[in-house]
This record gives C-alpha cells, sequence and structure tokens, in this order.
C-alpha cells in the first residue's frame, strides 16, 4: 500500500496496526511517501522518529530510506560527513523552501553554514548550481537503486514499512512549495515542463513518447509478474440457500432470531454454511452470535484452547481458535469491522473464492464506521452488516446507546439495501433473500426511481432489536405474497 505522510494523522491507521499485530499480519507492506508536507504546510520535524517506533512497536520492520545514492556517494567524498550532518539537521520547511528556490539558493546556504569547514566547501564548490540541486533532491524515494535495494532486503514474510523520503512536487517547478498541493502549473511552465520530459508536440498522450525502444519495454511490462497472469479480476459460482431457516418461538426479539437462524446454519452442513464468515467488534456474545461461534469456532493461524474450559470453569463459550474457525474476533474499532468486512465481502471478486460474510455491531456505532462502510459499498462489496441493538432498546445503558438516526444511514448509502424486520418469520425471510442478494452479479442498472439493485445485487444492513414480542402469524410461510 501507498500511504502518505499526512495521513498517518488518522487514528484509524493505529486501530489497524494494533489489529493487525493481534492476528500476526503477513506478506505486508507499506510504501509511505515521507515527503513531510500536507495539504496546508509542512509536518512536524521529527516525525519520522514517532513513524518508525510505532511500527516497530507492532512488530514491523521498518526500513528509512532518506538517502539516494548519488548523495550516499557525495557523503564518501572527503567532507561529506560534514554534508550528511546538516541535511540530518536542516528543518523540513527550510529543506522545502531551499528545494523550490533552486540550485543557487542551496549553494548560498550551504556555504553560509559550511563554506569555512575545509573539504565540505570544496565539495560544494566542484559541483554546478544545477548538480548540488539534483544532488540535494536525491532522496531515497526518489532514488530507484535505493528502493530496489530495500525490496530485496525484505525477502521474508514479516510485515515491512518503508519511510521513503521525498520532495512533494519533486521536477516540476511547484517542489518543494508549501502551497503546491492545489498549485497549478501555467501554461509556460507546462510547456517547459514538456521540453524537459522530452515530449513532442502532439504527443502528450502517447505512454511511451519518451522511449527509445518501445517495444522492448511493451515486452518487458508484458512478461512482468504483475501483468503476466492475465487480468486479475475472477467470478465464483453461486452458493446456494438451503432455504429459509423458520423458527417457532412465541415470544422472542429479533437479535435472538438472528443468533438462533445462524445456530441452526452452524448445525447443518450445506455449502452456505461452510462460506459464512462471522465477525464482530468485541460485541460476538451480547449480539447473539455465541451459538454460532460455539459450534464453528474462532479463527487463528495457530490453533489455541480455550483455556477457562480446559481448567473446567463453566462458562456457556467455547473460545477455541483454529484456522477452521469462521468467526474473527477484532477490538472494539468499528473502522476495522467495516475493512474486515469489505475485504471479504470482495473475496469472489480477487480470489475466486465465494464468502458471506456477516457482522454484527451495536447499531448506534455504525456510524464510527461510517468512512470504511461508505469506501466498501463503492467497491461492491458484499456483505450482511447487523446492527443490534437498534432503536431504544438498548436506553437502560444510557442515552448514547439509542440509535433513532441510524436508519437513515440504510436508506441514503448507495450500494446497501436496509431492513427493520419486527417478527422471525419476517428475518428468515430476508436472511434467506440476502443470501442471494449478496451474489448477485448482474448486469443491469440500479431503478432510477428507488435506486434498488435487483440485478446488480450488494450489501444488506439488518436493524435489529432486543425487545421480545409476541409473533404473530397471520399468514401462511408458503404464501409467495409473504415471501415477496
Amino acid at each position: 500500500a501507498l500511504v502518505g505522510d499526512a495521513e498517518l494523522d488518522e487514528g484509524n491507521v493505529y486501530e489497524c496496526l494494533q489489529e493487525g499485530w493481534k492476528h500476526g499480519l503477513r506478506n505486508t507492506w507499506w510504501i509511505i511517501d515521507y515527503n513531510r508536507q500536507s495539504l496546508d504546510g509542512v509536518v512536524h520535524e521529527g516525525l519520522w522518529a514517532k513513524i518508525e517506533a510505532i511500527f516497530k512497536a507492532f512488530g514491523w520492520r521498518v526500513e528509512v530510506l532518506r538517502f539516494g545514492a548519488l548523495q550516499r556517494a557525495a557523503f564518501a567524498e572527503p567532507g561529506g560527513e560534514r554534508l550528511k550532518k546538516w541535511i540530518e539537521d536542516c528543518p523540513n520547511s527550510l529543506y522545502s523552501a531551499l528545494t523550490f528556490m533552486g540550485g543557487a539558493a542551496w549553494r548560498k546556504r550551504l556555504m553560509d553554514d559550511l563554506g569555512d569547514q575545509g573539504d565540505v566547501a570544496a565539495l560544494i564548490e566542484r559541483r554546478s548550481d544545477g548538480e548540488i540541486s539534483e544532488l540535494m533532491n536525491n532522496l531515497g524515494g526518489q532514488c530507484l537503486e535505493t528502493l530496489l535495494e530495500a525490496f530485496s532486503r525484505a525477502d521474508d514474510d514479516r510485515p515491512t514499512v518503508f519511510l521513503a523520503y521525498t520532495i512533494k512536487g519533486w521536477g516540476t517547478p511547484l517542489a518543494g512549495h508549501k502551497d503546491n498541493h492545489a498549485g497549478l502549473m501555467t501554461k509556460a511552465q507546462m510547456a517547459d515542463f514538456q521540453k524537459i520530459m522530452g515530449v513532442a508536440e502532439g504527443e502528450e498522450w502517447e505512454p511511451f513518447a519518451t522511449v527509445s525502444a518501445p517495444d522492448d519495454l511493451k515486452s518487458a511490462l508484458a512478461e512482468a509478474p504483475f501483468f503476466a497472469k492475465g487480468p486479475r479480476r475472477y467470478s465464483a459460482p453461486r452458493v446456494p440457500s438451503p432455504g429459509p431457516v423458520f423458527l417457532d418461538d412465541e415470544m422472542l426479539s429479533t437479535q435472538a432470531g438472528l443468533g438462533k437462524i445462524l445456530d441452526a446454519l452452524a448445525r447443518g452442513d450445506s455449502e452456505l454454511s461452510q462460506r459464512i464468515l462471522t465477525t464482530s467488534p468485541d460485541v460476538t456474545v451480547s449480539t447473539n452470535l455465541g451459538g454460532w461461534v460455539n459450534r464453528r469456532g474462532l479463527f487463528a493461524r495457530q490453533a489455541k484452547g480455550d483455556t477457562f474450559r480446559e481448567e473446567r470453569i463453566p462458562s456457556a463459550q467455547k473460545w477455541a481458535f483454529s484456522p477452521e474457525g469462521q468467526h474473527i474476533e477484532l477490538g472494539i474499532a468499528e473502522m476495522n469491522l467495516f475493512l474486515l468486512l469489505g475485504a471479504a465481502g470482495l473475496s469472489h471478486s480477487l480470489f475466486g473464492e465465494r464468502l458471506i460474510p456477516v457482522g454484527t455491531v451495536y447499531d448506534p456505532f455504525v456510524a464510527r464506521g461510517l468512512d470504511a462502510m461508505n469506501y466498501a459499498c463503492y467497491q461492491d462489496a458484499r456483505f450482511i452488516i447487523a446492527g443490534t441493538p437498534s432503536g431504544v432498546t438498548l436506553a437502560p445503558e444510557g442515552g448514547a446507546h439509542q440509535s433513532i438516526g441510524a436508519q437513515l444511514i440504510g436508506m441514503s448509502q448507495d450500494g446497501i439495501v436496509s431492513f427493520e424486520p419486527a417478527f422471525l418469520d419476517e428475518l428468515s425471510i430476508i436472511m434467506d433473500w440476502s443470501f442471494d442478494y449478496l451474489q448477485r452479479d448482474g448486469e443491469g442498472d440500479p431503478d432510477e426511481r428507488t435506486w434498488l439493485r435487483d440485478e446488480t445485487g450488494g450489501s444488506v444492513y439488518l436493524r435489529l432489536s432486543t425487545r421480545p414480542v409476541e409473533q404473530v402469524r397471520a399468514w401462511s410461510r408458503e404464501d409467495a405474497r409473504f415471501r415477496r
């Protein structure tokens, strides 16, 4: 993944790092574009050290790529250590400003600070303004040789972060300027830039315009592992549902009904039950997933027994982990919940294997994961999220646990359809319909009036309750009109 340094201000990044550590994250590279500039200015001094410490604390390998090959060669010259020390001590804002001003400004500042220190002055004097600018811009993240060396060192499955020093706007007239995020080059600057890049007039959109041997490059790209295996999107056959699971309870809540339906599926051996993956942010038991987990177990790469059960301590829960487990337990971070649902809900497209992700969370806290939920729907991920308890059924715990506005989320979010069933038979029909709806992949457009995706499919949001209600069965379960 490519990450901007200013994006590391977002708290959910660290929620994710901690969750990854809990689950033994492997085979992951993050490349941080450390240009030390955010949208509005320059980042705080010493941020790199904080980033390094945090990633190391969670077990990551950290590769700090500060200097390019050209700079490292200069450091090996007489006086080079002085230049290196100056670069290390230079404030981010000053380095950015000098980059924008160019070679003459670099020379003046370096000579002002180092000109009376012997060998380093000669090192500077030997170079033209253009060469000095090139040298000072040769940071590790912009040096292909340095990047390849670092990538080759990460030759195992340990998660690795590359903190790659770069210059924002490198190679453009706006490089280094604190306003360059929203900056636009003038027509004259664009014309000069085109000449510098060697792109002939009329070939602005030709991908290989400046390549001397385009056929050789095209062949190399075609044979690269990233492209050689062909399309990177897959599909998976639909998994049939065994049909609605009806419950005969006379007095029960819809949250308890969800738990019983999943428990009944867990008792069977249908293909659907083998494909269901449940997850919850530390509310597994209190959202009635306990029965499912007892039968299907928790997922972990390495088996781990239930210590309480092994010590013969009475408990209704079987909290045993194994690679075959079908429930992933998360910490209290709803962003991680929707990140997981989104990723699992794309398994058919990314890996050609169908999963049916089902998540549960207290309904008022759906709002905590809205960003990830929105992106999951945007990517057409398929999952069921049960917001439960919803409404005012959690009010005895406190006013903040009421969710009297969350239904607006389900109504307005494109890519997800929402239901608020009152009775168990309704829930049974909706669940069975949802298992099919998640797997639809038709080509039709959403309805222009209702925005429903009956052909294309999507995700499902269930708002359930802990309030037991008397079950009214004034209709036949086989009635097609009721099912519709």
